[in-house]
């Protein structure tokens, strides 16, 4: 894989046509949106494109995306990273009425004359971040397990729990 920054301004109905293979990596400076979200990079994204046309004439294009994202894990609130990978198969189109005639295999990909291949980069890792992002394993600190345990139980005279009702019923009367 080639390092060095994505190119920019690139014809990509001409690179298909030619069948061509860029790789190269995304900086976090080039992906705005992304810092925009909150989300950061642990190192450059990488990204390899292949460019085709299928049977139908279609200009086509395979991006495979790998990126290590730093995320806020929503349990502790911590700083956590997680890998992201991707692959998806776009068709170039020029307007939304073309895109309702692609097949389901195909993403569409808007594009005019010339495409920033950092966007596209950009686009399918804010497609990739989770919902809700949580480390793998139990992340709660210990004020928060401190403050858990502190949580009042009341315990009936044969070892129940109580009722919270009924606790709320003593308390009332």
């Amino acid at each position: 894989m080639r390092k060095g920054a994505l190119p920019r301004e690139l014809d990509l109905r001409g690179l298909a046509a030619r069948e061509a293979d860029i790789s190269g990596e995304a900086a976090l400076t080039d992906l705005g949106r992304l810092v925009n979200a909150g989300v950061g990079l642990a190192a450059p994204a990488v990204a390899a494109f292949e460019f085709r046309r299928d049977e139908e004439g279609r200009y086509v294009v395979e991006a495979q995306i790998k990126a290590e994202v730093v995320l806020e894990c929503q349990r502790c609130l911590g700083e956590m990273t997680q890998i992201l990978e991707t692959r998806t198969v776009m068709a170039c189109i020029w307007n939304d009425e073309d895109a309702a005639e692609l097949p389901p295999s195909y993403e569409p990909l808007i594009v005019q004359e010339t495409a920033n291949l950092s966007d596209i980069v950009e686009e399918e890792l804010l497609l990739a971040i989770p919902a809700s992002p949580m480390h793998a394993e139990d992340c709660i600190t210990e004020v928060q397990r401190t403050a858990l345990g502190k949580q009042d139980v009341c315990i009936d005279s044969e070892g129940r729990k109580e009722s919270p009702f009924a606790v709320l019923a003593k308390l009332k009367s």
